[in-house]
């Protein structure tokens, strides 16, 4: 009986070692794929946006903050949308600043991560 709980219990811990690698590994994928995005990043202005991004930026939410620069990400490799996406980085009036990211349609792609 000892035999059958000692087994149980390694198998168990086993079974959590393996899951614990796993996630971490996906995690270091996905950082090893954020630096790659990052370093094909593109600087654009305003004008090379699309329209549904300007939209986005001129809607209540940012009307009291002004775009300072913005990046072009490209596609993250692999992934089945292969959407683009742009990091814009603001500031209001107060001298506080912040990055937001949208995608194509003018959407939150922070959540989409």
């Amino acid at each position: 009986m000892k035999k059958v709980t000692i087994l149980a219990a390694a198998v168990a811990l086993l079974g959590v070692s393996a899951v614990e690698a796993h996630a971490q590994a996906a995690t270091q994928q996905e950082q090893a794929t954020q630096k790659v995005q990052a370093d094909k990043k593109e600087k654009v202005t305003h004008d090379q946006l699309p329209e549904p991004v300007k939209v986005a930026l001129k809607s209540d939410t940012y009307k009291d903050w002004a775009v300072v620069e913005i990046f072009k990400l490209p596609p993250v490799e692999g992934a089945a949308d292969g959407v683009v996406v742009y990091e814009v980085t603001m500031a209001n009036a107060q001298g506080q600043k912040g990055s937001i990211l949208l995608d194509e349609k003018g959407a939150d792609a922070s959540k989409k991560e």
